[in-house]
């Protein structure tokens, strides 16, 4: 009877990998909106709620930025104000980022702010492609590396010990977001098998959802908006 039971339990599993396989070969699974023509695509994937600050983890894997500017560009059309990209070991190149991004979606470079770790050559480069259009950021794009969050903590350290305040929390939290002012991330999708944070931002993420991606290779528009319909429905509850 047991042994019945676990291949019938087998059976179900591979039915449903070679479901979600299947899902990923057809024509949803391959769906990149900004390539669609229709003009109602905007409308037909919206959502009642987006964060507002969306972070990648990328640290389990080598960056693959031509899946990194997808997923870039798809925030994008799905309204996210701020979107970073997190590796714990400087993996992720601002330089190798931002021109792929141009080179797939030069279109919307007119759209992108580069924020941290973006150097002043890029932003020059940025304008220099939209040269004749106007300008209307509505992504803000960042880097992210466990340096940061290192810096954080010891720069808010020194802002501590040497003011005449008194010590209370919020004289900490006043601290770090002087040294260190980010939005806090609303979601973090972590892509790999460890759910871990990999050291990602620990004073900013404390209310933050975490989701995960078996993998950013070969990530689909379907892969993406899932997820960010799955946190549009839940209730954050900030610690009640």
């Amino acid at each position: 009877m047991k042994f019945a039971l676990s291949a019938l339990l087998i059976f179900a599993h591979f039915v449903y990998t070679f479901y979600l396989w299947l899902v990923d070969q057809t024509e949803f699974g391959r769906l990149d909106p900004l390539r669609d023509g229709s003009t109602d695509a905007h409308a037909k994937y919206r959502l009642s709620k987006t964060p507002n600050h969306l972070v990648v983890s990328v640290c389990q894997e080598e960056v693959s930025y031509e899946y990194l500017v997808k997923m870039l560009a798809w925030a994008l059309f799905l309204d996210v104000p701020i979107i970073s990209f997190y590796h714990n070991e400087n993996g992720i190149s601002p330089e190798q980022l931002f021109f792929m991004f141009r080179d797939q979606y030069g279109s919307l470079l007119t759209k992108v702010d580069w924020g941290l770790e973006f150097d002043d050559d890029i932003k020059f480069e940025s304008k220099k492609c939209i040269n004749g259009y106007k300008w209307e950021p509505r992504i803000e794009v960042n880097v992210l590396t466990a340096q940061h969050s290192k810096l954080q903590l010891v720069n808010a350290l020194r802002a501590v010990c040497t003011t005449d305040e008194e010590f209370s929390d919020t004289l900490v939290e006043t601290a770090i977001n002087k040294t260190f002012p980010m939005v806090e991330p609303d979601l973090v999708i972590i892509c790999g098998k460890s759910r871990t944070t990999f050291g990602l931002l620990p004073w900013h993420t404390r209310v933050t959802e975490f989701f995960t991606l078996n993998t950013h290779y070969n990530v689909t528009f379907s892969k993406f908006y899932n997820l960010l319909e799955q946190y549009s429905k839940h209730e954050q509850r900030f610690g009640k």
